[in-house]
């Protein structure tokens, strides 16, 4: 029973797992091409569609409506070793993570905008009979993020002000398949779920008139909570079958966590911009008192501490505008530490302090645009703790992680 209940427990913590190719525990950031390419540092001076997302102040500052498409292509792998076992890598495949905007001005003072993007997700698998097999094997978890969204531009009554707000509407799924192994005997687990949440997020822009080059940003995502309702089913030889739960219902109940993201932006010359951000996440509000309970089949119920920490992400980015081509080029550096204590470290999420290097590209053909954005997690290692059963396998991680983000844009109707 208890390889099942920790199959079970796997399955549902990945949704708690939520939020980055700088993941860091499955944050995923990379929603706009031009944003990666400067290193996510975009909280002051983002006014492009994306601005849905990384702060609704910059909604209203564009005039026309404005479209941006794009997708983001993960390459991550991680690794596990100790003193007596060689090192296992994970044979996950390359995920693809697409997102969609839209921004309109309605009115001089007036903007709305809908934005679809993926910030918590991805997969994560290990080769089959590896060391930590009975911990995990596959897991998958998808949120939707459906972000309508409104801006005011107050330069009349404030030059430079802009604030813009939007509602989060977050379905979720999670699904798992996993062998269970009694002895030499195998049987399949089935499990899959899904919960809808709701958000909200709010940001103010100021590009201050008196400061020329100079921009100031500040955005908050509010948590969401999402209680995972699904089926098990459970299938092995019929004598061992009375030790795993009846096929039946399965409950879990998790929060993505709230976030706070400031930044500042100046411009020493007006084809250049450097950006400073710093991001908040709030992780341990994660799990209830730090665990992650599963309510199971047979009325049971099960625990595990999982003891995230809050985490601030500090991220630098430059953008040179060369405006007789029309294009411009970007770079950018992300440290980015991990929310998962070296106690609850394990193969389901695999992390360590990620230092990740961005560089990007712009092209401009009249009023389309296509950009290309390219992120390194460059390649690290993490010990766990040496404190008794915490984790219960010893030993050392790794990651490395390359994603490139696509996208293409359009304006209509701007003066």
């Amino acid at each position: 029973m208890k390889t099942l209940r920790t199959t079970l427990f796997t399955a549902l913590s990945l949704g708690a797992l939520a939020g980055s190719a700088s993941a860091n525990a499955f944050n995923i950031n990379e929603h706009d091409a031009r944003v990666t390419g400067r290193g996510g540092a975009t909280a002051a001076s983002n006014t492009e569609p994306s601005s849905i997302v990384f702060n609704p102040g910059g909604i209203a500052i564009n005039e026309g409506t404005q479209v941006a498409l794009g997708t983001s292509f993960y390459f991550a792998e991680g690794s596990y070793e100790n003193d007596s076992t060689p090192k296992t890598t994970t044979d996950s495949g390359m995920s693809l993570v697409p997102n969609v905007y839209l921004t309109s001005r309605l009115h001089d003072m007036v903007a709305v905008g809908l934005g679809l993007h993926f910030p918590f997700g991805l997969a994560v698998s290990w080769p089959d009979n590896h060391t930590q097999s009975d911990v995990i094997q596959d897991q998958t978890l998808k949120t939707y993020f459906i972000t309508p969204s409104v801006g005011l531009n107050l330069h009349e009554q404030v030059p430079g002000l802009s604030v813009g707000a939007g509602i989060d509407i977050v379905p979720a799924t999670i699904e798992l398949e996993q062998t269970i192994s009694f002895g030499d005997v195998q049987g399949n687990a089935h499990l899959g779920g899904d919960a809808v949440g709701f958000g909200a997020r709010v940001g103010v822009m100021y590009h201050p008139e008196a400061v020329e080059g100079l921009k100031l940003g500040v955005t908050y995502r509010s948590p969401v909570k999402l209680e995972f309702e699904g089926k098990g089913d459970f299938d092995i030889a019929p004598e061992f079958r009375e030790q795993l739960p009846a096929d039946g219902d399965i409950q879990a109940e998790i929060t993505l966590p709230q976030s706070v993201a400031g930044g500042v932006a100046y411009s020493p010359i007006r084809a250049l911009e450097f950006e400073l951000n710093a991001v908040w996440i709030n992780w341990k509000q994660a799990f209830k008192d730090g665990d992650l309970t599963i309510n199971l089949p047979d009325g049971a119920v099960t625990s595990s501490p999982q003891d995230y920490k809050n985490t601030v992400t500090w991220r630098l980015g430059v953008e040179y505008r060369l405006a007789q081509h029309q294009a411009s080029v970007r770079a950018g550096f992300i440290y980015d530490p991990t929310p998962i204590p070296t106690t609850t470290l394990t193969a389901r999420l695999p992390d360590i302090d990620r230092k990740n290097v961005t560089l990007g590209a712009s092209k401009q053909f009249g009023d389309y645009g296509v950009h290309l954005g390219l992120l390194w997690v460059t390649p690290g290692e993490r010990d766990t703790s040496d404190e008794m059963y915490r984790p219960a396998f010893k030993g050392r991680y790794g990651v490395q992680a390359f994603v490139a983000s696509l996208g293409v844009s359009g304006a209509f109707g701007a003066k």
